[in-house]
């Protein structure tokens, strides 16, 4: 797909937001629930002091054991695949919390024998990167054994993955499990397209081929039987908050929320106009479980939002306007602003295109979310 080559270098910050723009206004924490994670969090690097001669060594003292699997004739050039990866997985490890312990674990030298051994097997420099990234994973979050083995696997595959194909698997994975946190209709969305535009790191692939590989492999499980909920429902569905009529001006609702608004002193202010539907207002969250994540900012303090506001702002939400024609006219407005960004317009013809149902494994979710990670360090942890 021609349309999104033009995005595998694009590499953008992302800045953190507030709504509104008076005193009484309702602004984003920087939370998120369990299924849709904030995509603004930045990486804390801890060095707990191991030195690269140790780390080293203990990395070299492996590689014996893994050209013993090759004829003389091989040898050079497994040595040097796997003094590439050492070249990257070390500064790794080094900059890695607990990495001292970690390289005493018997489970971590078997991750990085395993690692050496796919290296020694791949010519892909991108590769290396990866498995760096794997035993980074394997260090942070091998204690739970679901990970374990997602990892252990993930490693044994890298090598054998379609440079397309990852890309493909890390695109469906952060469909399902990224969602912005900033209540603004248009700068969620370009927080979105920021994201893709980063994981773009090969082609997003057509027809069956990369589904039938990925399921081969254990990356994901296929299904030509069932095939896939279309981009809008699952983007309509999950940020509810923009694609949703929200409130009439000057109807009965509008007035009753207001007076809500001002018996518990949050402030007319809270509802903002409906960038998608003129004459419309909302509550300014990504969607309805944002609201129990709301911070209230005045001249004097920022607060969580209480019990009781969280409550009133329900009670709001309740009195959108549900007549089926208004919420389809603000889903296509939703998808129209959604197609007016480039790298979303290529992840929804390529998504609404894909013909079979699937299911991403623990192996495949381990591969992608390390893969999203190494495409952009921000992303937050979500094994």
């Amino acid at each position: 797909m021609e349309m999104c080559d033009k995005f595998k270098r694009l590499v953008k910050k992302q800045s953190k937001h507030k709504l509104g723009k008076s005193n009484d206004a309702i602004v984003q924490m920087q939370e998120a629930d369990e299924n849709s994670q904030q995509i603004q969090v930045g990486t804390v690097v801890v060095n707990q002091g191991i030195t690269e001669k140790r780390a080293r060594e203990v990395f070299t003292e492996m590689i014996p054991q893994v050209l013993e699997d090759y004829a003389q004739e091989a040898y050079a050039t497994a040595n040097s695949r796997i003094e590439k990866l050492e070249d990257i997985v070390v500064p790794r490890i080094l900059e890695t919390d607990n990495a001292i312990s970690s390289l005493s674990d018997p489970v971590i030298q078997l991750m990085l024998k395993r690692a050496q051994q796919t290296a020694a097997a791949t010519e892909r420099e991108d590769d290396y990167s990866l498995l760096s990234e794997l035993i980074v994973c394997q260090i942070q979050k091998g204690a739970d054994r679901k990970n374990r083995t997602g990892i252990k696997k993930a490693i044994e595959i890298v090598g054998d993955v379609d440079v397309d194909a990852l890309c493909a698997l890390t695109v469906a994975h952060a469909i399902s499990v990224y969602l912005p946190v900033s209540g603004n209709v248009r700068e969620g969305i370009s927080t979105l397209n920021n994201l893709f535009s980063r994981l773009f790191q090969g082609s997003l692939p057509n027809g069956v081929d990369w589904l039938d590989h990925l399921d081969v492999l254990g990356a994901l499980r296929l299904s030509k039987i069932m095939t896939l909920r279309k981009l809008k429902d699952i983007y309509t569905d999950s940020l509810n908050g923009y694609a949703c009529t929200g409130i009439r001006i000057d109807s009965e609702e509008y007035k009753k929320s207001m007076e809500l608004l001002v018996s518990t002193g949050l402030g007319a202010s809270v509802l903002q106009e409906n960038e998608l539907l003129e004459g419309y207002v909302r509550i300014p969250v990504a969607n309805k479980e944002g609201i129990c994540k709301l911070s209230l900012v005045t001249p004097k303090e920022v607060r969580p939002i209480t019990e009781k506001e969280i409550t009133v702002l329900e009670t709001i939400w309740d009195m959108y306007d549900l007549e089926n024609t208004l919420r389809e006219k603000v889903k296509d407005s939703f998808m129209k602003l959604w197609d007016s960004y480039d790298a979303l317009k290529c992840v929804h013809v390529w998504w609404d295109d894909i013909p079979f149902s699937f299911e991403i494994t623990k192996v495949g979710t381990v591969l992608a979310h390390t893969n999203a990670k190494r495409c952009d360090s921000g992303l937050p942890d979500l094994l």
